[in-house]
């Protein structure tokens, strides 16, 4: 059975912290307990995406919103992350062949690499202001 979770946050980054909370929270009471890597993984993932969305998509606009959707099965979770920026070229993502070149990126080039390293499935849509990541809970 799919459980359901919506939210819109305001794009301040001060919006993060609670909004993580409170997603794992529902995580945490539809799936029950997860092991630690596991649920420091789904923060990981989560703070990522938020940042990504309200600093590179809505340039910190408070008055443009994140939309976030969580969906959880008994194995996996999913998150649909859509700001109301832009969007960017998905074809422009760097792939670093080892960790040197990973720890070389700037600042602003990890969160996405971060993300696909620690999920099982990453898509973007046509514009580039969604994403949707599958993530196993085992």
């Amino acid at each position: 059975m799919l459980k359901l979770c919506d939210l819109k946050i305001a794009s301040e980054l001060c919006n993060i912290r609670n909004s993580v909370n409170n997603i794992v929270g529902f995580i945490l009471e539809s799936h029950g307990p997860l092991k630690e890597d596991t649920l420091f993984e789904l923060k990981v993932v989560l703070n990522e995406l938020l940042q990504n969305a309200i600093k590179h998509g809505n340039k910190e606009d408070s008055a443009k919103q994140v939309k976030i959707r969580t969906g959880i099965s008994k194995n996996y979770v999913y998150f649909i992350i859509e700001d109301e920026g832009e969007g960017f070229e998905r074809n422009c993502i760097v792939r670093p062949e080892n960790l040197t070149e990973l720890c070389e990126l700037k600042e602003g080039g990890r969160g996405l690499l971060i993300v696909r390293n620690l999920c099982d499935s990453v898509k973007y849509n046509f514009k580039g202001n969604k994403i949707v990541v599958l993530k196993s809970l085992d």
